[in-house]
């Protein structure tokens, strides 16, 4: 796999690319630049073991409606928010991870994994709205080594080795970092959960029709994904 030099991930990309680095102890490339939405977003080659390659789809359940809403909302000057309501389920999070795995835009994101040669398919959902986001937070959460409410193991379509969900976050705006919780779940060992820093520096602006940027854009790094895995 060769990009073009400088080739740079989008912001959610990056966010999850840092994220796994930090954890895998990998150097994550991006492989679809220059093909569209035709192939996975990023691939890596863990050290010291040549032949084994990972990739990873980043994604997320469709919230345009909402994006939408909240990009009016901002132009005008008004408030972002999300009305209406979500079930609880208590106890029944790894019904919930199932289901939405079940749904047409978490197949087409798994079918562009499997069509891909790899010893690892990873798969890292990211929500946009509350909807999901609650559930995705409470996988993530932790209480006295545990959770709060009893978590089962999911059984991973054919394929794929790991999925990851992005839980809350924790910015400190003075120190420019953000601690970001997440969970995993990886076939064989069942759920790990982690708490990862991310520096603002890393990564690209927001979407300007989303969120303003506070942070100098000068002083952005984000890093070169390109040339090879």
């Amino acid at each position: 796999m060769s990009n073009a030099a400088g080739a740079k991930a989008r912001r959610e990309e990056e966010i999850a690319f840092l994220v796994m680095e930090q954890i895998l102890g990998v150097d994550i490339r991006l492989a679809d630049a220059g093909a569209g939405n035709k192939r996975p977003d990023g691939a890596w080659l863990y050290p010291g073991e040549q032949e084994r390659r990972g990739i990873v789809e980043v994604t997320s359940p469709p919230d345009s409606r909402l994006m939408s809403a909240w990009a009016r909302a901002k132009r005008r000057g008004e408030p972002q928010s999300e009305e209406g309501s979500v079930p609880s389920r208590l106890n029944e999070l790894a019904e919930v991870c199932t289901e939405l795995l079940a749904e047409d835009w978490a197949q087409e994101n798994l079918a562009k994994l499997v069509a891909e040669t790899a010893d690892e398919r990873h798969l890292f959902l990211l929500a946009r709205s509350h909807r999901v986001g609650h559930y995705f937070y409470r996988l993530s959460d932790s209480y006295d080594n545990g959770t709060t409410e009893r978590l089962d193991d999911i059984v991973l379509p054919a394929g794929l080795t790991d999925i990851w969900f992005r839980g809350r976050a924790r910015r400190y705006e003075c120190w420019g970092t953000t601690d970001l919780w997440v969970a995993r779940f990886q076939t064989g060992s069942g759920w790990h959960r982690y708490v990862v820093q991310i520096e603002e520096t890393a990564l690209p602006s927001p979407n300007p029709d989303i969120a303003d940027d506070l942070f100098p854009s000068r002083l952005r790094r984000p890093k070169d994904r390109s040339g090879r895995e």
